[in-house]
């Protein structure tokens, strides 16, 4: 058979297609089997003809002196779509020769490998892959092995966190560290730096998900440098929203000259708000929601010096403690107002967060690696909505129908950048 020549050719009498299609009509799920089964038989003995044919190569070059055949063992192996297949694989006398097609001990093919990986990722335990393996692919998978099969997408994960930014100006960074378990020696949390940024359209990206310590600003400083070494244009951007970390204001200034500095109202309620006693909180926070939420920057203005007024005596710390930062915490209005709602907070890292921490709940805990893996599907699940759901979604509804871009669904998008 040439080189150029199908290994598996299926024929099927037009008398065969009748009987098959009464078959159908009385019992599709036994007709479907049986088909089936037709498809395995056709695939196995293809692929027992091809590692015959290894054999014969084997035998015949250098590895082949002195030696012959010694016959055939069995080996159970899976293949994406086919299912589990019966193989027999041949043998030589000196148990040189290595197939492959079935390598030692391997008993399912890439492609499955990769599904149980995404899998997993998706929130299914190794526990629970394991204890379906059996009745999805015909063979039984240890927990360790679909934990094994994370690392083969380890390297695609990698491209995505770090793929070049050239070409597509940032104008809105938001930044913050977030902890998550990881496993080496022993399990702790560890930090994660997260950058999102916002580009000209309007829509959001995870530019980059690092681990290092997040109270020190060098680690910022190394996460900003890279950003502009993988072509992020530091000119673009006008505004970093951010909590107060040590250092990290200071780090975002020197790397981004041009751009102005946000707070965070959410981090910032957490620090002042439990400066203020108990009994004075309620009627504290509507003078806070006030200047948040005022309609512009003067009428906030106006309302901190009232809230500064009626409780600068009562709750000093606190008022103090938000007086340091007014300046960040109303920077947002010096934007288009429908930027506001998006600008007053590092909700999109939140968001980041809260679906990193729904999909690595069933794993308990993971390597370093295999974090890495799940911060990159975890990033490109929520870009693929971003894509068509900009910070000022509520304008959509006034677009005509048809102007958004079609999107594949956040799954298939994800599936086919890790898989290819």
């Amino acid at each position: 058979m040439g080189l150029g020549e199908k290994l598996m050719k299926i024929v099927v009498k037009v008398r065969d297609v009748v009987e098959l299609a009464k078959r159908f009509e009385e019992s599709p799920v036994l007709a479907m089997r049986e088909v089936v089964s037709e498809l395995q038989q056709g695939f196995k003995a293809t692929l027992e003809r091809v590692m015959d044919a290894e054999i014969a190569l084997f035998l015949g070059g250098p590895g082949g002196q002195d030696n012959k055949r010694n016959g055939f063992t069995k080996r159970t192996f899976a293949v994406k779509g086919i299912g589990a297949l019966e193989l027999r694989v041949p043998r030589d006398r000196k148990g040189l020769f290595v197939s492959n097609v079935l390598p030692p001990r391997r008993h399912y093919d890439e492609a499955i490998e990769k599904d149980l990986a995404l899998l997993n990722l998706a929130g299914l335990s190794t526990r629970t892959l394991s204890l379906l393996s059996r009745g999805l692919l015909g063979v039984k998978l240890s927990p360790q092995e679909v934990s094994n099969a994370l690392h083969k997408l380890v390297p695609a994960a990698k491209a995505f966190l770090e793929r070049p930014l050239a070409g597509r100006p940032f104008k809105y960074l938001y930044v913050d560290g977030t902890n998550f378990k990881v496993r080496r020696t022993t399990v702790e949390k560890e930090p994660t730096l997260v950058v999102v940024g916002v580009d000209e359209n309007d829509c959001k990206s995870v530019l980059a998900m690092v681990q290092g310590d997040k109270e020190r600003k060098a680690s910022w400083e190394m996460v900003f440098n890279e950003l502009k070494q993988r072509g992020l244009d530091a000119a673009s951007v006008r505004l970093g929203v951010m909590d107060g970390l040590p250092g990290l204001m200071d780090a975002f200034a020197e790397a981004f000259p041009r751009a102005r500095v946000g707070r965070c109202w959410i981090h910032k309620a957490r620090n002042v708000l439990p400066r203020v006693p108990k009994r004075y909180q309620a009627a504290f926070k509507e003078y806070w929601d006030e200047v948040q939420y005022a309609d512009s920057k003067a009428a906030a203005e106006i309302a901190f010096k009232a809230l500064e007024s009626r409780w600068g005596k009562i709750c000093t710390d606190a008022v103090e403690c938000m007086k340091r930062d007014i300046g960040a915490l109303l920077v947002h209005y010096d934007f288009p107002q429908e930027h506001w709602d998006a600008l007053r907070t590092t909700n999109p890292i939140e968001r980041v967060n809260k679906e990193f921490k729904r999909r690595s709940k069933p794993m308990e805990t993971v390597s370093p690696e295999g974090l890495k893996a799940l911060l990159a599907f975890t990033a490109m699940r929520l870009e693929y909505g971003w894509l068509t759901t900009p910070i000022t979604s509520a304008r959509l509804k006034n677009l005509p129908k048809g102007r958004l871009p079609k999107a594949k669904s956040q799954l298939e998008a994800v599936e086919e950048h890790l898989l290819q």
